[in-house]
């Protein structure tokens, strides 16, 4: 078997496809009846990444076939110490050591940046999970993921839960745009973001810290690399004209019946209005117009994250598939590999 480096542009084209068809291998086995990831995000995701931070791309091949591969990243901002690290092996070729492979290759690597901690995610009773816990990863905070079927609301849900959440919300009006924040809204983007850094979380995880310039690089820079069409409905207090809370929905062209919510933020000192169900409810009906062919919407919350979870209940959100569990992994404990 060779670990070979996957080149972080567009150019390389055939390695970065073989990475796509074994993560469709193995999502197929693992995590079938889940809204698909497909090329182009894919790509986006592989190229520049959610975040923008550093990350290195593995490819593990045998006999010229691709049997795995694993993804590192490397917070340039946050965590400094901590890489976050993907592995994901073809359900033909598993049971061969293929995933110790790239995790032994992928703990020398965070290692030469000065990483100590790798952290990544399994579903509950997946191969991943045994293969995290097999390597001696522990387990912190889980995820879980919901889903609302469209075409399953209750005729008139939505409108009888928007009238209490509008009163609820008296003196914020809406505002919505497509695609990128536009620049009049970007500082107040990032001062909502800022709002998700008391979302459940790791302790060991320190929250991000949002400003202007990473709203225009991260936002604004990185989403038109994953060819998704994104849709954003905010609220806006009155008497000072600030946002005061947001919630966005990313639509893949190659599967418009599945809807990909990214964030819903209410800014801590405008909690309390019932802006986190008006915006959500906004958003069905902007997307009523812009998305006919949407069928589905899935979301992540965290497990503790009550608030966020009854507003999704209310709405009719149903829990799709087993929670997402994180782990966190010394890399000086990695089996089978030393400084």
């Amino acid at each position: 078997m060779e670990i070979e480096q996957v080149g972080l542009s567009p150019a390389d084209t055939r390695r970065i496809r073989a990475c796509f068809e074994v993560m469709l291998a193995a999502e197929r086995v693992d995590h079938p009846g889940e809204p698909p990831f497909t090329e182009q995000p894919f790509t986006g995701w592989m190229t520049v990444g959610w975040d923008g931070s550093p990350r290195e791309v593995w490819l593990a091949t045998d006999q010229g076939q691709a049997v795995g591969w694993c993804r590192l990243d490397l917070p340039a901002r946050e965590n400094l110490d901590q890489g976050g690290l993907e592995i994901v092996v073809h359900p033909a070729a598993r049971q061969r050591g293929i995933g110790r492979a790239l995790l032994q290759h992928a703990a020398g690597r965070a290692a030469g940046h000065g990483r100590t901690v790798l952290n990544g995610g399994a579903r509950d009773g997946s191969p991943g999970e045994a293969f995290a816990r097999t390597a001696g990863a522990k387990p912190g905070l889980a995820d879980i993921q919901r889903m609302l079927d469209i075409g399953k609301l209750e005729k008139g849900k939505l409108a009888r839960l928007r009238g209490p959440a509008e009163r609820a919300a008296a003196g914020y009006s809406l505002v919505s745009w497509v695609g990128p924040v536009p620049e009049e809204f970007i500082e107040q983007t990032a001062a909502v973001y800022n709002g998700m850094a008391d979302a459940p979380r790791d302790p060991e995880i320190a929250h991000e810290e949002w400003d202007a310039q990473r709203v225009r690089e991260r936002v604004n820079g990185l989403r038109p690399h994953y060819g998704m069409r994104d849709y954003t409905v905010a609220a806006r207090h009155d008497d000072t004209g600030k946002l005061a809370a947001l919630t966005e929905i990313s639509v893949d062209p190659a599967e418009p019946g599945w809807g990909f919510q990214v964030f819903t933020v209410v800014a801590r000192n405008h909690r309390g209005h019932r802006l986190g169900l008006l915006l959500k409810i906004a958003m069905m009906e902007l997307l009523a117009t812009t998305e006919p062919r949407l069928e589905r919407i899935v979301t992540w919350n965290g497990q503790g994250n009550t608030h966020m979870i009854a507003v999704n209940d209310a709405m009719g959100y149903t829990v799709l598939g087993p929670p997402n569990t994180g782990y966190r992994l010394d890399v000086a404990a990695v089996p089978g590999w030393s400084a």
